[in-house]
């Protein structure tokens, strides 16, 4: 998908931006971060594409550098049950999803991919 510079774009791209700081910058994330590197020991960057809080656990997927999406369902009372985590190819992730959310995998895409170029790594 091209993007084109929208007002929305904007919006993703100044969400993804903060979700990403704090990811890498809040305790409060330090289980998410966690298992994200686990899963991917030679992760550069990651991006927040959605969170869905339920009643006792979070969901949350994540863009890991340009290749996957990884989605963690993580209790959030006991820490002593095991998250579910699923992980899916970028190509896979993107089937079937509606227009607005293809862009705002587009705008972490791209950032993404300047964050490898220009080294701006976690």
């Amino acid at each position: 998908m091209k993007l084109k510079g929208t007002l929305t774009e904007k919006t993703y791209r100044d969400e993804l931006m903060a979700s990403k700081s704090h990811l890498f910058n809040d305790l409060s994330m330090h289980r998410f971060l966690n298992i994200i590197r686990k899963t991917f020991p030679e992760m550069k960057t990651a991006h927040v594409l959605s969170w869905t809080p339920d009643q006792g656990e979070d969901i949350i997927s994540f863009l890991v550098d340009t290749h996957s999406v990884i989605k963690i369902e993580l209790n959030r009372y006991d820490n002593t049950i095991s998250p579910i985590v699923d992980v899916y190819p970028i190509e896979i992730w993107m089937k079937g999803l509606s227009k607005t959310f293809q862009i705002k995998i587009a705008v972490a895409f791209e950032m993404a991919k300047n964050d490898l170029i220009q080294g701006n790594l976690v």
